[in-house]
């Protein structure tokens, strides 16, 4: 059967490579080797475009119950690659997320349809950063151990032979039993017990400083095994919790509660950097003006042996106005046209998130709500994802064009295009300055 998460069976693990590929990895193109269902092992290897479905027009033939006559489609779009379902029948997940609208690849996800499930692999994907979460590719491995010569090897063989090689071996090895040594007195007590930070609270905070650090068990935070601790002051008003999330590849590995209650899950990320996170928290369980605690719980994995980080956090604060629905309705007729003309100018964009959400907060407080009110929810939620995902093309895009082409320039020009969508006080916004500043610097 299908499975909306990573199944344990593969789970830390990638397609593996034949040799026949080896030659490709120098191309633009992408691998889907199946992972989950029939043929598991079987790979495919494309340059730009894959359809995958049940007729035989398609490049990826599944012939499976619950897989549509034309399915999903892969396809490049200005060098960044793109997932689409094709209306199909039962849908399909992206690393455990149901596609509703065309989504951006990245490399080691995956793509689930009915009792299948697939690896996406990008020859050329961007490696290193923190919305690229990937690491060496076989195929790429093996493409860098071919090119060794016979004639490097023989000399490495003849080296070790001699008198000045066998005593490079004795002072390694007695290197390694000092290092054992070390570490063993080091870490006697276990590693938690030396780095984790799980039960020391944070105190939120709007600084940059806040905004940019890393939390949880991974690459760049080993210091919360358990849990983030964060607290904060009510002001009274709506509070949002947004953060970006990855590494979550179990449904409900991390839960999030609000002094002490649990009132949400982290959805599944897998392995790739998943942004623009977000939950309201209920305002019947937050003390205002008190201390109050937001914790993002990892409740399935043992302390230290799965990996999980949180990133962007924000605890947004906002006053709800006296009810006034003629101007709520005046707003969100603005916010509308707005987002349809958001393909002359990318401020629209913002400005049609921020006059749904105007015409939102003049509709909260009134005890029975008109349909309005629930539209404006359901425009805040589609023009923020579509912002969102601007937004992690715009980073993928700027990286692929700094670390694969060592083109500077392009790199920075994409970066302040993408920055026309939104407004300073957007941690988005933020967070493409960051990169445009770090640019700079080089």
């Amino acid at each position: 059967m299908a499975v909306s998460r990573r199944p344990s069976k593969y789970k830390g693990q990638r397609g593996k490579r034949t040799p026949a590929r080896i030659g490709q990895q120098q191309k633009d193109g992408f691998i889907l080797t199946v992972v989950d269902g029939p043929n598991i092992g079987k790979e495919y290897f494309f340059e730009r475009t894959a359809a995958i479905g049940r007729v035989e027009d398609n490049d990826v033939v599944l012939v499976e119950p619950g897989i549509s006559r034309n399915h999903v489609r892969i396809y490049d779009d200005q060098g960044i690659f793109l997932i689409e379902d094709l209306k199909s029948a039962n849908g399909t997940r992206l690393n455990g997320e149901k596609l509703t609208e065309p989504e951006v690849l990245k490399d080691g996800d995956y793509i689930t349809l009915a009792g299948v499930t697939l690896q996406f692999s990008q020859l050329t994907a961007a490696r290193g950063d923190v919305t690229a979460r990937t690491t060496l590719s076989d195929v790429e491995a093996q493409a860098i151990d071919a090119t060794r010569t016979k004639e490097d090897a023989a000399g490495k063989r003849r080296l070790w032979r001699t008198r000045r090689g066998k005593m490079i071996i004795v002072l390694l090895l007695a290197l390694l039993v000092i290092a054992g040594y070390w570490v063993k007195h080091r870490f006697s007590s276990g590693p938690a017990a030396v780095s984790d930070q799980s039960d020391t609270p944070l105190t939120y905070s709007d600084d940059d400083g806040f905004f940019n650090a890393v939390y949880g068990y991974g690459k760049y935070d080993q210091t919360h095994l358990n849990h983030v601790i964060i607290n904060f002051e009510y002001l009274g008003g709506r509070v949002t919790l947004q953060y970006g999330a990855w590494g979550v590849d179990k449904v409900g590995e991390v839960a999030i509660r609000l002094n002490g209650k649990e009132v949400g899950k982290v959805p599944l990320t897998m392995n790739r950097w998943v942004y623009g996170l977000k939950l309201v928290l209920p305002r019947d369980q937050l003390r205002k003006g008190k201390t109050n605690e937001v914790v993002f719980n990892n409740t399935l994995n043992p302390p230290g042996e799965d990996y999980w980080e949180i990133c962007y956090v924000q605890i947004l604060q906002e006053a709800i106005p006296p009810p006034d629905p003629k101007e709520a309705q005046t707003q969100f007729e603005l916010a509308k046209k707005a987002w349809e003309d958001r393909d002359i100018e990318p401020g629209n964009m913002y400005k049609a998130l921020e006059g749904f959400k105007r015409a939102r907060d003049l509709l909260e407080a009134l005890p029975t709500k008109p349909p309005t009110y629930q539209d404006a929810l359901d425009f805040i939620d589609k023009v923020d994802k579509t912002l969102t995902r601007r937004f992690s093309e715009g980073l993928f895009s700027a990286r692929r064009a700094q670390k694969l082409d060592g083109n500077l320039s392009e790199a920075r020009t994409i970066l302040l295009r993408t920055l026309r969508y939104f407004q300073k006080e957007d941690f988005r916004y933020r967070e493409i300055q960051n990169q445009l500043d770090a640019l700079a610097t080089q």
